[in-house]
């Protein structure tokens, strides 16, 4: 029986529990990890505004980078999650702390400065950089906004040498992993869960409306595909569409903000303010990633709470592996054609409901799959 005291798994995160999508995925892990003494976390402290809260905030962040380097000189294995807010240095000495370390991979980095591979001219994920040393990165303008360049130029030697191991969040990331590392690379695919996947108990009811709405669910970025949403709302003025940002949020992304459509509603909300009772009471939702985007909480968290949901499938993304009945396609290249299909399935509602009803369907045996993804990666980790 282990010793409580001496932990045999160690997560180390940049991002702490908190509103993001890395920070949701976290937090559900320290929720499951609660009364788990052989895991412990180390992670960056959200901002607070109470004092106290504030107070710990700064002392976190001025303690992390040695909380970090004692953790990683610890037994037991070192799991890391996002180590692009790590920063390259403080990633290279947990490397250098240990002969192995194991990698969550929650983006598009290990090949990829922009993290996410999609260029804003492009509706298709970018794949130029996969498989080889990424000069196409530097052609095309791409900017490392997450600082992904430093890390991204020394993992291939750790994950070649079998010192980096690698946790794909579904087989489609793994497949593009193994394409950039090479086919005999070791993968395991630990499927990405967070909390609020599971439908509401009593359903709300979606009010009758004049105008129909559609809730777009997820970052103001190209990435994610609100360049679509804007498209959409142009070529379908008698619906409204949601986006839960602020008007500076997408004016810093498309500095188009006063020539957007006058049926586009920006209002920032997260999932806790709102924005849960916006997807379970709208007419469809839209998740159009534009990147090959793997299991996104977004997408999971749609699915269960509302069914209809758009999504752009790509064969690199985990879009592709959801059943084709539990969603309907957002076509980028054919806006004309994804505007059809939502007005049809707007104004058949048996249609729509056969597709909720698909959604919930894998929602479920996706739900049952994964119930313990702190479980899975103990398990892949060796840590059980």
């Amino acid at each position: 029986m282990p010793n409580v005291y001496e932990p045999n798994l160690t997560i180390i995160s940049g991002i702490g529990p908190d509103s993001s999508g890395t920070g949701t995925l976290i937090r559900g892990l320290v929720q499951e990890g609660s009364t788990d003494a052989t895991t412990v976390f180390v992670h960056k402290r959200a901002r607070g505004r109470h004092p106290v809260k504030l107070a710990r905030y700064y002392l976190n962040r001025a303690m992390f980078p040695w909380l970090v380097r004692r953790a990683a000189k610890k037994g037991g294995e070192v799991l890391v999650f996002h180590p692009q807010t790590l920063g390259a240095r403080l990633f290279q000495s947990i490397m250098d702390a240990r002969e192995s370390v194991w990698l969550y991979v929650l983006d598009a980095s290990p090949f990829c400065v922009r993290s996410y591979n999609c260029l804003p001219a492009e509706s298709a994920p970018c794949l130029r950089c996969l498989g080889n040393d990424g000069r196409s990165a530097q052609a095309y303008g791409c900017k490392d906004s997450f600082r992904a360049g430093p890390i991204q130029r020394q993992m291939s030697e750790w994950v070649r040498s079998g010192r980096l191991r690698l946790i794909a969040q579904c087989e489609s990331q793994a497949a593009l992993l193994r394409t950039h590392y090479g086919q005999e690379t070791s993968v395991v695919v630990v499927p990405l869960s967070v909390p609020d996947i599971s439908p509401p108990l009593a359903e709300l009811v979606r009010p009758k409306r004049a105008r129909p709405l559609v809730v777009y669910h997820g970052a103001p970025s190209h990435a994610k595909g609100l360049a679509h949403v804007i498209t959409l709302a142009e070529k379908m003025p008698d619906l409204d569409f949601l986006v839960p940002s602020s008007r500076n949020e997408v004016q810093s992304h498309f500095q188009v903000v006063d020539s957007l459509p006058a049926n586009l509603i920006l209002k920032a909300m997260n999932w806790g303010s709102g924005l849960a009772e916006e997807v379970s009471r709208a007419d469809a939702v839209l998740c159009p990633s534009s990147w090959s985007s793997p299991v996104e909480g977004a997408v999971l968290k749609s699915l269960a709470h509302n069914g209809l949901v758009g999504l752009y499938v790509h064969e690199s993304s985990f879009a592709a592996e959801i059943p084709a009945a539990a969603s309907f396609c957002v076509e980028p290249d054919n806006m004309d054609a994804t505007v059809e299909r939502l007005r049809h399935l707007l104004a058949h509602p048996l249609e729509a409901e056969a597709i909720r009803k698909a959604a919930r369907l894998f929602i479920a045996g996706y739900r049952t799959k994964n119930a313990s993804m702190l479980r899975q990666l103990r398990a892949a980790c060796g840590a059980s």
